[in-house]
């Protein structure tokens, strides 16, 4: 029997490049940090695997399970789990990590793609395995051929059935107050994080390859967009209140910007430090 929403955890599966960290940085202010779990891949202690170590009891206590992570860990939480997520146009997200590999030197791809050494589509036959990326992370399977027909329509099925909330980064605003309306979240004043500026027009010829390697996250994209305006139009009235109040939110004083600042800094790094102990 599934279990209400208030004792079930929270799962943020976050999908790379899709306004995940401006949304772990709200979530943050939402729950107590030593009841969060996040799972960084690039950590040895903060995994999937790790978290299925944990004693029962721990997995219990945990409200929040948060990052890049395949479809299924709720399987391990006693208390049950929900989901949600962000998905991004398949186009502007593989360009948005071309880009920012481009600006980060420990990125493994980082050499070779610093100063478009490499084009776009270079970088796509690179990355085979990773194209359709939505659906393989949606969907739970980690080991496929670039996607296929029957992983699309997993994923599918399990945003219909476990994800509470779909939103898309191209409409994060909408987005979030729908998450905040789901979930009982007061949104503090908060500014967009890893916004990249000045990229230059992507070439015809690189937005058509992304296309024909990501069409399965292309066809999972407008699914989940109907989803959303679903969602949406059912509350409409309280989401367009929400909506108004969200941008009427003021900018905080220097002082203030300067607190919340620390505060939310220190809440990160507990929740942090609490997922690798």
């Amino acid at each position: 029997m599934m279990k209400p929403m208030d004792e079930r955890a929270l799962l943020f599966l976050h999908i790379p490049k899709t306004a995940g960290t401006t949304l772990n940085r709200i979530i943050e202010w939402q729950y107590n940090p030593l009841s969060v779990f996040t799972i960084d891949p690039h950590r040895i202690r903060a995994t999937a695997e790790r978290l299925r170590a944990f004693s029962e009891d721990r997995r219990r206590s945990l409200r929040v399970v948060r990052g890049h992570f395949y479809y299924g860990l709720h399987d391990v939480l006693p208390q049950g789990g929900t989901y949600i997520t962000i998905l991004r146009n398949p186009v502007s997200r593989i360009l948005s990590s071309y880009y920012f590999i481009q600006r980060r030197p420990l990125h493994p791809l980082h050499r070779k793609v610093k100063g478009g050494r490499i084009s776009v589509e270079d970088f796509i036959r690179l990355t085979l395995h990773r194209q359709n990326l939505q659906c393989s992370l949606i969907a739970g399977i980690k080991d496929h051929d670039g996607g296929n027909e029957k992983v699309l329509e997993l994923a599918k099925e399990n945003l219909v059935n476990s994800f509470s909330v779909v939103g898309l980064a191209e409409r994060f605003e909408e987005s979030l107050v729908l998450m905040a309306k789901t979930f009982g979240w007061e949104i503090p004043y908060y500014e967009n994080h890893k916004v990249t500026k000045n990229r230059p027009p992507p070439d015809p010829a690189a937005v058509e390859m992304i296309q024909a390697h990501n069409r399965f996250d292309l066809e999972l994209y407008e699914f989940g967009k109907n989803l959303l305006e679903t969602s949406l139009q059912a509350r409409k009235t309280e989401i367009e209140a929400g909506l108004a109040q969200l941008r009427n939110l003021q900018k905080p004083s220097s002082i203030e910007n300067f607190y919340t600042s620390t505060l939310g800094a220190g809440r990160f790094l507990v929740s942090k430090l609490a997922s690798a102990i």
